[in-house]
């Protein structure tokens, strides 16, 4: 029998990612101190996320013996590639990480609870199936980690980088499909879930407005953080 989403060999993976990310992300709050540390930590993940996208893109090729298919052509995929590269070779809070934050830290939580792909081979080690677990969580583990370290900041005014780099998915997804004849790319033509209106561009209108409201609710509670700090000061 095939593995299934919530099935033993899913939450078991979940729960020893779980742990490792918990404890490993208290034991970098407590140690990692200084500048270098930090930049070492966001190094070394990123580094391990690119090899694990590197790795799912090369398993795709051999198990659909196609060389076009080492270029990713989800949201997810992409964002797993730059998201590492951005933090590889780019600098703190740099622009690239204020689109591709947002797509990797969805991406990657929604597809750790619901990988719907966990039942493509009776084997959960499956090379697509294990790289493309790990490339999701270790995604959503460095946009944790950024956090956690200062290494990125919410900021409502990088708005248009949300829309420059969606635009820039876009642009890839049409010239794998117009290219390398792929079928779908970035849900362009078809929906993320079959049967339903979830195309890209339904999503973009949703990530956006959940993009909208994510900085209303951010920008109140930093205000009253920094009130609350202020009173403290006054006493």
């Amino acid at each position: 029998m095939n593995p299934k989403v919530f099935g033993w060999q899913h939450l078991t993976f979940l729960a020893i990612f779980v742990v490792f990310m918990i404890v490993s992300l208290v034991l970098i709050k407590m140690f990692a101190k200084s500048e270098k540390s930090k930049l070492i930590v966001v190094k070394v993940v990123a580094v391990l996320l690119f090899a694990f996208i590197l790795w799912n893109r090369i398993s795709i090729v051999i198990s659909e013996n196609d060389w076009t298919r080492i270029v990713p052509d989800s949201f997810c995929g992409m964002g797993s590639l730059v998201l590492s590269l951005a933090c590889l070779f780019g600098k703190r809070d740099n622009n690239v990480l204020h689109f591709v934050f947002y797509v990797a830290v969805v991406g990657g939580f929604l597809t750790l609870i619901y990988p719907d792909f966990v039942g493509q081979n009776p084997s959960f080690l499956y090379q697509n199936t294990i790289s493309g677990l790990l490339h999701h969580g270790f995604s959503f583990y460095l946009c944790v980690l950024l956090l956690l370290v200062g290494w990125f900041t919410p900021n409502y005014k990088k708005w248009a980088n949300v829309v420059i780099g969606f635009m820039a998915f876009i642009t890839i997804g049409t010239f794998e499909m117009s290219v390398f004849g792929y079928d779908n790319a970035f849900y362009i033509n078809k929906p993320i879930l079959s049967g339903t209106p979830l195309t890209v561009w339904l999503i973009a209108v949703i990530f956006m407005a959940v993009y909208a409201l994510f900085f209303v609710c951010y920008e109140l509670i930093k205000k009253k953080i920094r009130k609350h700090k202020e009173v403290v000061k006054e006493k």
